[in-house]
């Protein structure tokens, strides 16, 4: 059995690959960050919309709030009554002025400013509520009530998030195919540097896979050092822009939380990208050394 040996110089010394470990780094640097942006818009997206499925906002406006409140009463009731319906309850003004804060701003809500009477109401997922046909009924209460059904809105957004997520991984595509393109090039530069030396291995009796060997060892160790590198720093760079939030949101917008769970899987993006190279330096050396005979 023949012994394992690396015929190819030092990493240290100049050759055509030296600058690989680096391209490495910055392909799995950026495919950690896509992956990243999707999974924290993916955990946001569904926990935001899990708490508004099934949830319907019945809003009354008016100038006199003695009627307004008499209206409300008289929708609760209706509502309550409804078959399908869980839960109502009435906001309170400060929950109503607290959504109305980030869009009119902290302390222009006066008392005289016209602030309408809003009502939370949850859905039973076991029956099917008509909303259409409940919004006619409470109308013929009030003239100035509306009914806001997150669901119909909702909807845009679940396609946006998909249109994103889609996004992500087609850039996640791309990046691979970079880096096949990126070691393809590689290794024929360090077969085009070394060709004198490949040349006496063969006159010496050196088998192609011995060679393929020493260069699929060789660009898989390139592979696995970039792809802790460009981790580490992608992690780095998720943990600064989390802070940066926060210290600039002033505790007025949550700060995302991280899927740890779902993250955990880019962990193996460092040893993805090693296979990657050494399954593709492999495959070129070999088709290389085919052509040389």
């Amino acid at each position: 059995m023949t012994a394992p040996f690396d015929f190819l110089p030092n990493e240290k010394k100049r050759e055509a690959t030296k600058l690989l470990p680096w391209v490495m780094a910055i392909m799995v640097y950026l495919s950690a960050l896509a992956a990243t942006g999707s999974l924290l818009l993916h955990s946001g997206f569904d926990d935001w919309a899990s708490s508004l499925q099934g949830r319907v906002t019945v809003q009354i406006t008016g100038e006199d709030p003695d009627i307004m409140s008499a209206q409300s009463d008289e929708i609760q009731d209706t509502l309550r009554a409804t078959p399908g319906v869980s839960s109502v309850r009435p906001l309170n003004d400060q929950e109503i002025r607290t959504l109305l804060e980030p869009w009119l701003g902290a302390g222009n809500i006066t008392d005289d400013l016209p602030i309408p009477i809003m009502i939370d109401v949850e859905t039973n997922e076991d029956v099917y509520v008509n909303l259409e046909a409940l919004e006619s009924k409470i109308k013929q209460i009030s003239d100035s009530v509306y009914l806001d059904d997150h669901a119909r809105w909702l909807n845009d957004f679940y396609q946006l998030a998909y249109t994103v997520e889609s996004t992500g991984a087609g850039i996640l595509i791309m990046i691979l195919l970079a880096s096949v393109c990126i070691i393809i090039f590689g290794t024929k530069s360090s077969m085009s540097e070394h060709k004198s030396t490949i040349e006496i291995m063969h006159l010496m009796g050196a088998h192609d896979q011995m060679i393929a060997r020493a260069y699929q060892n060789r660009f898989m160790k390139y592979g696995l050092k970039g792809g802790i590198i460009g981790l580490v720093l992608s992690f780095i760079t998720v943990y600064g822009f989390l802070i940066l939030i926060q210290n600039l949101s002033g505790g007025f917008v949550e700060t995302p939380t991280l899927p740890y769970l779902k993250m955990s899987i880019l962990l193996m993006f460092p040893l993805i990208f090693a296979a990657l190279a050494m399954i593709t330096a492999r495959i070129t050396v070999m088709r290389e050394l085919g052509r040389m005979v």
